[in-house]
């Protein structure tokens, strides 16, 4: 099956997502993963996803300050784009700064990792594949 016919026969434009002081309408926050002490202080949002019958899905992380995401690897690619507050963003071993409107992509396996940095939550959109692996932490 083509992406036009996937398209056709599954996502339509139908709804829009209100945004209101970094949350969205009808969105609310759920934990970043299943509670362990690889990550601290982060939420996820699940914007565009599963439901949608879409390609990719479009998920809003904030990190509260001090607050980081696992370090981890996996065989997906994905495209973050930094909506609030300053951070870093680890490849391979390299630390990176990044604040509003950076935009990191991430390579097939490549390890990394997001961490707030300032005073006020570090908040990104990260967009992936719907089909994907699971991540393996480092």
């Amino acid at each position: 099956m083509t992406h036009t016919e996937k398209q056709s026969s599954g996502a339509r434009s139908s709804r829009v997502i209100r945004f209101e002081g970094f949350r969205w309408a009808g969105i609310p926050p759920i934990s970043y993963k299943d509670d362990d002490e690889s990550w601290r202080s982060v939420t996820r949002h699940p914007l565009i996803g599963a439901a949608d019958g879409t390609p990719c899905h479009v998920r809003y992380f904030e990190v509260e300050p001090g607050g980081y995401t696992t370090h981890e690897r996996h065989e997906h690619q994905h495209v973050v784009v930094i909506l609030r507050g300053e951070g870093q963003v680890r490849l391979g071993e390299v630390w990176l700064p990044v604040r509003f409107g950076d935009v990191v992509f991430v390579a097939s396996n490549d390890p990394h990792q997001f961490r707030a940095t300032g005073d006020e939550p570090f908040g990104f959109v990260c967009i992936v594949s719907a089909e994907r692996d699971r991540p393996v932490p480092l």
